[in-house]
Protein backbone atom coordinates (compact mmCIF):
# COMPACT_ATOMS: atom_id res chain seq x y z
CA UNK A 1 0.00 0.00 0.00
CA UNK A 2 2.56 2.55 -1.05
CA UNK A 3 1.14 5.88 -2.23
CA UNK A 4 2.75 7.82 -5.03
CA UNK A 5 3.21 11.58 -5.13
CA UNK A 6 0.21 11.92 -7.45
CA UNK A 7 -1.99 10.28 -4.80
CA UNK A 8 -0.66 12.60 -2.05
CA UNK A 9 -1.56 15.83 -3.87
CA UNK A 10 -5.37 15.59 -3.43
CA UNK A 11 -4.92 14.71 0.26
CA UNK A 12 -2.60 17.68 0.85
CA UNK A 13 -4.94 20.05 -0.99
CA UNK A 14 -7.89 18.72 1.00
CA UNK A 15 -6.07 19.45 4.27
CA UNK A 16 -4.96 22.94 3.20
CA UNK A 17 -8.48 23.86 2.04
CA UNK A 18 -10.06 22.84 5.35
CA UNK A 19 -11.54 25.85 7.18
CA UNK A 20 -10.09 24.71 10.53
CA UNK A 21 -6.56 24.68 9.10
CA UNK A 22 -7.01 28.11 7.50
CA UNK A 23 -8.44 29.56 10.73
CA UNK A 24 -5.63 28.07 12.82
CA UNK A 25 -2.97 29.54 10.50
CA UNK A 26 -4.57 33.01 10.65
CA UNK A 27 -4.84 32.90 14.45
CA UNK A 28 -1.24 31.74 14.82
CA UNK A 29 0.02 34.54 12.55
CA UNK A 30 -1.84 37.09 14.68
CA UNK A 31 -0.45 35.58 17.91
CA UNK A 32 3.10 35.59 16.57
CA UNK A 33 2.83 39.19 15.35
CA UNK A 34 1.44 40.31 18.73
CA UNK A 35 4.24 38.50 20.59
CA UNK A 36 6.79 40.19 18.31
CA UNK A 37 5.20 43.59 19.03
CA UNK A 38 5.29 43.00 22.79
CA UNK A 39 8.91 41.84 22.82
CA UNK A 40 10.21 44.70 20.64
CA UNK A 41 8.07 47.53 22.09
CA UNK A 42 9.94 50.62 23.24
CA UNK A 43 8.21 53.58 24.80
CA UNK A 44 8.75 56.80 22.89
CA UNK A 45 10.56 59.48 24.90
CA UNK A 46 8.29 62.34 25.94
CA UNK A 47 8.49 65.52 23.89
CA UNK A 48 10.18 68.42 25.69
CA UNK A 49 7.73 70.89 27.15
CA UNK A 50 7.85 74.63 26.49
CA UNK A 51 8.20 75.37 30.21
CA UNK A 52 11.57 73.61 30.24
CA UNK A 53 12.82 75.99 27.53
CA UNK A 54 11.94 78.95 29.74
CA UNK A 55 13.87 77.42 32.62
CA UNK A 56 16.89 76.96 30.36
CA UNK A 57 16.80 80.67 29.52
CA UNK A 58 16.68 81.62 33.21
CA UNK A 59 20.29 80.53 34.02
CA UNK A 60 21.56 82.74 31.18
CA UNK A 61 19.99 85.75 32.92
CA UNK A 62 21.68 84.77 36.18
CA UNK A 63 25.07 84.81 34.46
CA UNK A 64 24.44 88.34 33.28
CA UNK A 65 23.56 89.38 36.82
CA UNK A 66 26.84 87.94 38.05
CA UNK A 67 28.79 89.86 35.44
CA UNK A 68 27.28 93.25 36.33
CA UNK A 69 28.41 93.25 39.98
CA UNK A 70 31.88 92.21 38.85
CA UNK A 71 32.02 95.20 36.52
CA UNK A 72 30.70 97.46 39.25
CA UNK A 73 33.29 96.07 41.63
CA UNK A 74 36.07 96.96 39.24
CA UNK A 75 34.71 100.46 38.81
CA UNK A 76 34.50 100.84 42.57
CA UNK A 77 38.07 99.60 42.91
CA UNK A 78 39.17 102.14 40.30
CA UNK A 79 37.48 104.98 42.20
CA UNK A 80 39.28 104.13 45.44
CA UNK A 81 42.73 104.64 43.87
Amino acid sequence: MIMTIKEYIPVILGVLKDIRVIGTVIVMILVIEFAKFVTTYRKKPPKPKKSKAAKAAAPAKEEKKEEKPAEGGEAAAGDSK
